[in-house]
């Protein structure tokens, strides 16, 4: 007979707010209460959803913005004659993002996690296991003060990595370097399991920090798969003209950018780009050298929504690979779940995406490097394999059921 568990999982991300980590965990809460399970879940977001099936533990600003984008949004409020205000709060939010990126440890939700230790004796102890989930990496500090002295199975959840970020890092390394090595290194003994949602991430963590290989789990990037979104996917007018492509997501320099494969495919072919990205994404895709008529510029939209577009409105999707092969763009998933055809442009010759490409023939790598022959014969790729998508594949090893499936905790 299977015994339930009473589960807490500690995210400072969750619904509403929208990002590859509160979708994942969306996904894995489902699962985990659809098997019986009794999930609590500890955020820094605003419940702002149906919370009849999961405990909610809030601690935060129930406006649920960061600052930044609360003093953003007041600045565009304020009448454009009245410049001292403007200024003024201009100056707040470059003090704020001073603090933040050079001083706040150990990143940006540092006040969440000052709360949640505050009220950490509000904080259920009622439970079997518990999940730690990043980014921000300060959720496993908020789990590691709850945990100390009930000391349950402990699983951590790593998104982007943490110590080993080399580009655009979570706080100031010069100063904390150190500091975020030490309470990495001294977590990952701690934990139960330690989760990684690809084999570069695993191996390059286990390497340095010398974690035993007992405790290691890649659990991949998820989706769910919608035989209704693929059904329309595979009714697209794949012939008509010209090709759209569509990108869901958002650019950080030093991360991950367009420019090289805009500069590769400008002119080259019958394409039309929508764009589906956040302000800072928009504008460093305006800084490349882009023919403006064939660039449609749209606000992020919801998960739901971004899938019917997806289906409905683009020939293919466009995934732009990381500088840095710890990193994943989980993006590629939800993609590959409608069975459209993909182009994944790798900066990197580890790009974990390459492996994946062998598995799901939707999926096309392009490079800086690709010859000219390959890149004349890429619309014919692109449409070739649509009807070899291995759906019983997807559902076994990329949805919500195959990492729930590989947790100890039934």
């Amino acid at each position: 007979m299977k015994k339930f568990k009473k589960i807490l999982i500690v995210t400072h991300q969750y619904l509403p707010h929208v990002s590859p980590r509160t979708t994942r965990w969306k996904l894995l809460v489902e699962e985990l209460i659809s098997k019986g399970h009794q999930v609590t879940i500890l955020t820094g977001m605003y419940p702002d959803f149906d919370t009849k099936n999961v405990d909610v533990i809030y601690f935060g600003n129930k406006n649920n913005k960061n600052i930044v984008s609360s003093l953003r949004e007041k600045s565009k409020q304020v009448s454009s004659n009245n410049r001292i205000k403007k200024f003024f709060y201009d100056c707040l939010k470059k003090l704020y993002r001073l603090f933040i990126n050079y001083l706040a440890w150990p990143d940006y939700s540092i006040f969440w996690l000052y709360q949640t230790y505050r009220n950490r004796k509000n904080i259920t102890t009622d439970y079997d296991v518990i999940i730690s989930v990043s980014l921000p990496f300060s959720s496993h500090i908020a789990a590691y003060i709850v945990n100390k002295s009930r000391k349950k199975q402990w699983i951590m959840d790593i998104g982007d990595p943490f110590s080993l970020k080399i580009d655009a890092p979570e706080n100031n390394k010069f100063l904390y370097s150190r500091l975020n090595k030490r309470y990495e290194n001294k977590f990952y003994s701690l934990a139960n399991n330690v989760l990684f949602t690809h084999k570069d991430a695993l191996d390059n963590h286990k390497k340095f920090f010398n974690i035993p290989s007992s405790k290691l789990i890649v659990a991949n990037p998820i989706s769910n798969f919608d035989s209704n979104l693929f059904n329309k996917s595979m009714s697209y007018d794949y012939e008509s003209k010209p090709i759209k492509i569509s990108y869901f997501g958002i650019f950080t320099k030093g991360v991950r950018s367009p420019a090289s494969f805009l500069k590769q495919v400008s002119d080259k072919h019958e394409f039309e780009f929508s764009w589906y990205v956040n302000e800072d994404s928009k504008k460093i895709i305006m800084s490349c050298d882009i023919n403006l008529s064939k660039h449609s510029f749209y606000s992020q939209v919801s998960r739901e929504e971004a899938q019917e577009l997806m289906v409905s409105s683009a020939h293919c999707l466009l995934s732009i690979g990381n500088k840095n092969s710890n990193q994943i763009p989980s993006k590629v998933i939800e993609y590959l779940a409608t069975g459209k055809p993909i182009i994944h442009f790798t900066e990197i010759n580890n790009d974990p995406v390459i492996s994946l490409s062998n598995e799901f023939e939707n999926l096309i790598i392009l490079n800086k490097n690709n010859s000219e022959e390959k890149l004349s014969t890429l619309e014919e790729k692109l449409f070739k394999n649509l009807n070899n998508f291995d759906i019983e594949k997807f559902i076994e090893e990329y949805t919500a059921k195959s990492i729930i499936n590989n947790l100890d905790i039934i």
